[in-house]
């Protein structure tokens, strides 16, 4: 005995339905969805979210490179100043690591990975610093050549630590780098480190 399939019996249906007049017609306007767009993730704005990224970054590149003026300061004073820049530093850098772990979740792929590398690196930079500051805050003024002595090695220290490259990470990803080039914050960002 012949058994239609399912979707034949579907289509009959539908097709008696139409023609008998049963046919259903939705009146009415298309409207967007009304739903609010999520703030991260899947479906969030990557120019808000890359903004906040910069905007996080911008939080320790403000106090490292307001660098101290030492005219006119004694050996004790040059070791207030420059502990007070170290301290600065720090608590930009711990600032800037609070603002990422707080930017949540990326839009575009690989953007997690991104933060986790700024992060990391931010990490490294603020226990080079500490190790920096201890160093100064540890140095005699009156012994004049071992606080001279402290000072070039803090120096030297300094000078090799490497700060993140937080555009330079964002533009591995072609959507990300995009967002970047939109972003208040990563304008100011590539304005304020741009080589001089």
């Amino acid at each position: 005995m012949f058994r239609p399939s399912r979707l034949a019996a579907a289509v009959v249906l539908g097709g008696v339905l139409s023609l008998s007049g049963c046919a259903s017609v939705i009146t009415g306007v298309p409207t967007a969805d009304t739903a609010p767009r999520p703030a991260t993730g899947r479906g969030a704005d990557p120019v808000a979210w890359v903004d906040r990224v910069c905007g996080a970054v911008l939080a320790y590149t403000t106090p490292v490179l307001a660098q101290p003026n030492f005219d006119g300061a004694d050996l004790a004073g040059i070791k207030q100043r420059l502990s007070d820049y170290l301290a600065a530093s720090q608590t930009g850098l711990q600032q800037s690591r609070d603002q990422l772990a707080q930017v949540g979740p990326s839009p575009v792929g690989g953007g997690d990975d991104t933060v986790a590398r700024i992060t990391a690196g931010l990490e490294q930079l603020q226990k080079d610093i500490g190790g920096a500051k201890t160093k100064v805050d540890a140095a005699d003024p009156n012994n004049v050549p071992a606080f001279q002595a402290a000072l070039g090695e803090t120096q030297t220290s300094l000078s090799q630590v490497t700060a993140p490259d937080a555009l330079g990470d964002l533009r591995t990803s072609p959507r990300l780098d995009k967002a970047a080039q939109q972003a208040a914050n990563c304008t100011q960002l590539q304005t304020i480190t741009a080589p001089r």
